[in-house]
């Protein structure tokens, strides 16, 4: 079946942020390597779904509030290396992005990257 962009998101996949993380070996393989298997997966093994990607920055309840803006990036956000590993975003707001993901469809076959504050 064809996924029309009016359709509700039937599935939003949460990740880590490709640069919150170092890479480390598991038993399974490189860590990064695995997370973009799974990444690629859901968007390319299952077309009749509509879906999400969520790439969640490092989460910090510590030092970031809660209820903070929520931020998008798809790619198209001019970003140095060092700003992506700053990224950070409180649980409770990662839970609140997840929750609206299922209903914005902006969201609909997009991989973003998600945080609120610039920490570190």
């Amino acid at each position: 079946p064809r996924v029309n962009k009016s359709d509700p998101i039937s599935f939003v996949h949460l990740s880590v942020a490709e640069d919150a993380l170092p890479d480390f070996e598991t038993t399974m393989g490189r860590f990064k390597d695995i997370k973009r298997q799974g990444d690629d997966m859901v968007m390319s093994e299952f077309p009749s779904l509509t879906y999400s990607v969520l790439q969640m920055s490092r989460y910090e309840d510590n030092f970031v509030d809660e209820s903070l803006a929520i931020k998008m990036d798809n790619g198209d956000i001019e970003t140095s290396q060092e700003d992506k590993y700053r990224r950070r975003i409180n649980r409770r707001d990662a839970a609140r992005a997840v929750a609206d993901a299922l209903v914005d469809r902006s969201l609909v076959g997009k991989k973003v990257e998600v945080w609120t504050e610039l920490r570190g």
